[in-house]
């Protein structure tokens, strides 16, 4: 075993060294880095908020007896991180008010926010996860007073990969740290975990990766695999494009978002397997997505910033429990106390600029209560600012807005199901904060190695499942207070529930389905995805299905066109996950918080605040090898500048032979 695990991983990196070598070589050292082919639609102006990485500190010099009102629209990730940015120092002496207004009663959260139940259990718009180079989110949640990171979160945890063709591969947690140190790995026997450990260490990012991925061909045909080294090698061709590809780079958004990803991995040549196996299912649950309606700069970049960016990229934490309870309800009340004002159940219906040359806020169904303010910071969603835009000129007469009618969204349903308890207690499964299940022997079984599994589009020959990716999560070894052992001592038998979640990405074609066949559609999934028998529908004592139609960010061709800077306008800011694509290396939650910190800046400039904490931790800087990469990337697209997106060395090769010299 360990012979032949030795040769494949030799066969892996002596083509890794020479396509690197093949980067490096004289030949590309002649490129000019100037000449480009090809005409694109331009991008907004460069991002002012882009540099604004020092914290904030100047003097106001206004009237001190003059209250600045602020108006913050939306109470998720974004919203509250500029007011907990602008709160921080600026309120204590009484010149500075803000109101957060969010649609939701509970105004905490966002799609990241939940309730409880009529039966008095947790709901939540999907399950989020933490990804290692969160640095900025990490970073503001440890300013929360009674959130204790390390309490809040599980470990960092292992996640498996399903296709339509069964179990992938598992996806281990790459970087080992002690005391906060990566721990490089000795090759102490010869066992096949330690080597691949060992030799994965030696290795940059993300060559690492596919080494330390335990692959599955439990289901493969006799004789065969479902992926070869072939097929492994075959996915080296988009190191040509990753290392061309810049994500704080203005050019390289120009060159890559107008085009569909489906030709992104057509030039660089990956196999069917590796297509169809490992890149389509992290694409419909990562951009959430197929390829063809996916920007090839949004899939470089998701992909870049979720697992190749950095050793251990890929790792990922997730709450004990609600986020709304474990993280938004300590925020909410540590901004309350700093005198921010939360209103929940507040929908915006206009924004409109008045005679005194500041904002009037309309409230849907309170048209005699508007708001009148200084300044607007809107902290929403693609599609729900496209909205608000339609309805509000002071929005839609700005220059910087005048696309938003183009923004999408994908919609995504979360369904949490509370089934009776097996008799049977499955134990000592891998990953999670909790080694316990009561589901199903046979579902607890297929999720042994980590209570979250993520899937691809096709599964089951599901007509539903055609484009739609989804996770399951088994909340029994993720949440404290589903957890066995809690059970055990604290919840009398006849109230215990096993967990499951099955949230849903691309869920168009069944949105409008009651909630009672989508519960029933989430069975299905689980035993097509598992090969597991089908849970029966008596097996559901409680069961919650939550809807967000278009409200997820959609990053399809030429959306980063339509994404503006952080300022819109004067007094208008704006943040979130699908705000200044060109600029930080971030996504989801952290470029929520990201966008966040540098509107706060700008506003803080803007009104001469002082001493807001505004602070943007910078992305994690390229390693050595991909550097090098992106240095021959340079060169190389000058000399022969493709018409589109850059081939793979190998497809390149062919195409010069063939006679084809337009790549």
């Amino acid at each position: 075993m360990a012979k032949h695990l030795l040769q494949e991983l030799l066969i892996v990196i002596s083509a890794a060294q020479f396509i690197a070598h093949a980067f490096t070589s004289p030949i590309y050292s002649r490129i000019n880095s100037a000449n480009r082919v090809g005409t694109v639609a331009p991008l907004p102006p460069p991002r002012a908020s882009a540099i604004l990485k020092e914290q904030t500190d100047t003097t106001n010099d206004g009237d001190k007896d003059e209250k600045l009102r602020i108006v913050v629209v939306g109470g998720g990730w974004a919203g509250y991180s500029f007011c907990e940015s602008i709160s921080t120092n600026n309120i204590d002496g009484k010149n500075v008010e803000i109101i957060l207004l969010d649609a939701s009663k509970q105004a905490k959260g966002g799609l990241a926010g939940g309730y409880r139940s009529k039966n008095d259990r947790p709901v939540e718009a999907g399950i989020h996860g933490f990804w290692r180079e969160y640095r900025n989110t990490f970073d503001i949640m440890s300013d929360i007073e009674g959130v204790n990171v390390d309490e809040v979160l599980g470990d960092f945890t292992p996640s498996v990969l399903w296709s339509k063709n069964g179990k992938v591969a598992v996806a281990p947690v790459l970087l080992e740290e002690e005391g906060g140190q990566e721990n490089i790995p000795t090759l102490n026997n010869l066992s096949e975990q330690s080597i691949r450990r060992f030799i994965a260490s030696n290795l940059p990012p993300p060559l690492d990766l596919p080494v330390l991925a335990q692959l599955d061909n439990s289901k493969a045909k006799s004789g065969d695999t479902k992926l070869n080294p072939a097929d492994l090698l075959s996915g080296i061709g988009l190191l040509g494009a990753w290392a061309d590809f810049e994500q704080e780079s203005r050019a390289s958004w120009e060159n890559y978002d107008t085009q569909p990803a489906s030709l992104l991995f057509e030039k660089a040549g990956i196999s069917d397997a590796v297509y169809e196996e490992l890149v389509s299912p992290l694409l419909h649950v990562l951009p959430m997505c197929p390829a063809y309606d996916c920007s090839a700069a949004a899939a470089l970049s998701c992909f870049h910033v979720f697992a190749l960016q950095s050793r251990g990229a890929f790792d990922v934490r997730w709450c004990r429990g609600s986020i709304s309870e474990k993280i938004f309800e300590p925020w909410q009340k540590q901004l309350e106390q700093r005198g921010v004002d939360i209103r929940g159940g507040s929908r915006v219906s206009s924004i409109e600029k008045n005679e005194n040359d500041k904002y009037t806020i309309e409230l849907q169904g309170d048209e005699n209560n508007a708001i009148d303010c200084d300044a607007v910071i809107l902290a929403v969603g693609a599609t729900a600012a496209g909205r608000l835009a339609s309805s509000s000129p002071a929005i839609s007469s700005l220059e910087s807005t005048k696309d938003f009618d183009k923004l999408r969204g994908v919609t995504c349903v979360a369904v949490r199901l509370f089934l009776k308890p097996n008799p049977t207690v499955s134990s000592n499964l891998d990953g999670g904060s909790h080694d316990k299940t009561q589901l199903p022997p046979d579902i607890a079984q297929a999720m042994s190695d980590s209570p979250i599994s993520v899937c691809g589009a096709g599964i089951g020959g599901i007509e539903e499942l055609k484009e739609t990716g989804f996770c399951i999560y088994d909340l029994q070894r993720m949440h404290d207070e589903f957890s066995v052992d809690y059970y055990n001592k604290n919840v009398e038998e006849s109230d215990q529930v096993a967990v499951l979640e099955v949230d849903f990405y691309r869920a168009d074609s069944f949105v409008n389905m009651d909630d009672g066949q989508i519960a029933d559609l989430a069975l299905r999934t689980v035993s097509a995805a598992f090969g597991t028998a089908k849970i029966d529908s008596d097996g559901i004592i409680d069961a919650t299905v939550l809807r967000a139609r278009n409200a997820v960010s959609h990053f399809a061709p030429n959306s980063a066109l339509y994404s503006p800077d952080v300022k819109l306008g004067d007094g208008m800011y704006i943040c979130g996950d699908w705000v200044d694509r060109t600029g930080h290396a971030s996504w989801s939650t952290e470029k929520a918080v990201v966008t966040a910190r540098q509107a706060a800046a700008v506003f803080t400039r803007d009104f001469g605040l002082k001493n807001s904490q505004c602070k943007v931790i910078p992305a994690a800087k390229d390693t050595p090898q991909l550097s090098a990469l992106r240095q021959s990337t340079r060169l190389l697209r000058n000399l022969l500048p493709p018409k589109t997106l850059p081939p793979s060395p190998w497809v390149f090769a062919k195409q010069l032979l063939s006679g084809d010299k337009e790549p």
